[in-house]
C-alpha cells in the first residue's frame, strides 16, 4: 500500500468514527480496524489519537489552501474571486461532514489545545493569501478587507454547516461574489462620512 493511501484510509476511518460515535468514544483500534490497516501503521504517522486528529485538521488545511490557489495575478481580481468562491462553495459541499465535525470539536474544552493550533494556522494562512491578493490588486486597506471577506465566508459556512438544514448555498454564491467585488471596488471613506 502506498504511504499516502494508508494515511488517507486512516483519515477517512477516523472521520467516520468521530462523527458517528464521538471523538472520545473512538479508539485507535477502532480506527485501524475500520481503515483495514495494522495498529502499527497509525503510529508510523501519528504518536497518538490527538495527533491523528491534528493531522486530519492539517489535511483539511491543505485542501483549503488548494481552494485558495486558483486566485492569481494573471486573471484579474474579479475573475480570480469568481474562481476562488466557486472552489470555496464546492469545498463546503464536498467537505461538509468533516467541517461539521470540526465545528463540534472546536467547542469541546477538552480538545481546545489539540484543535486550536492547526485551525489558527489555517485561518492565518488563508488570511495572508487573501490579503496578498488584495495588495497585488491595489485594494485599499487589504488586511481589513481580507478579514471582512473571510468573516463573510465564515458566516456562510456556519449557516450552511450548522444553523439551517436547507441553507440555500448555491443561490448565495452570486450574492457573496457581488459583496466581494463591492468590497474591493469601493474607495474607503472614514466612518460617518
Amino acid at each position: 500500500m502506498r504511504p499516502q493511501r494508508g494515511k488517507q484510509k486512516l483519515f477517512d476511518a477516523a472521520l467516520e468514527l468521530f462523527e458517528s460515535q464521538g471523538y472520545f468514544a473512538t479508539t485507535v483500534e477502532q480506527i485501524t480496524g475500520a481503515a483495514g490497516v495494522s495498529k502499527g501503521l497509525v503510529y508510523n504517522y501519528f504518536e497518538s489519537k490527538e495527533a491523528l486528529l491534528a493531522g486530519l485538521i492539517d489535511d483539511a488545511t491543505a485542501k483549503m489552501q488548494s481552494v485558495a490557489a486558483p486566485l492569481t495575478d494573471d486573471d484579474g481580481l474579479e475573475a480570480s474571486l469568481t474562481t476562488f468562491l466557486s472552489a470555496y462553495f464546492d469545498f463546503l459541499k464536498t467537505q461538509r461532514r468533516f467541517l461539521k465535525l470540526q465545528l463540534q470539536l472546536m467547542l469541546m474544552p477538552e480538545l481546545k489545545e489539540v484543535v486550536a493550533e492547526p485551525q489558527r494556522r489555517r485561518a492565518e494562512a488563508l488570511s495572508r493569501t487573501v490579503e496578498g491578493w488584495f495588495r497585488r490588486a491595489d485594494v485599499a486597506q487589504p488586511r481589513r478587507k481580507a478579514r471582512l471577506l473571510l468573516a463573510l465566508l465564515d458566516g456562510v459556512a456556519l449557516h450552511y454547516l450548522c444553523v439551517y438544514d436547507n441553507y440555500p448555498l448555491a443561490s448565495m454564491k452570486p450574492h457573496v461574489l457581488h459583496a466581494a467585488k463591492d468590497l474591493c471596488a469601493r474607495p474607503d471613506k472614514e466612518p460617518g462620512r
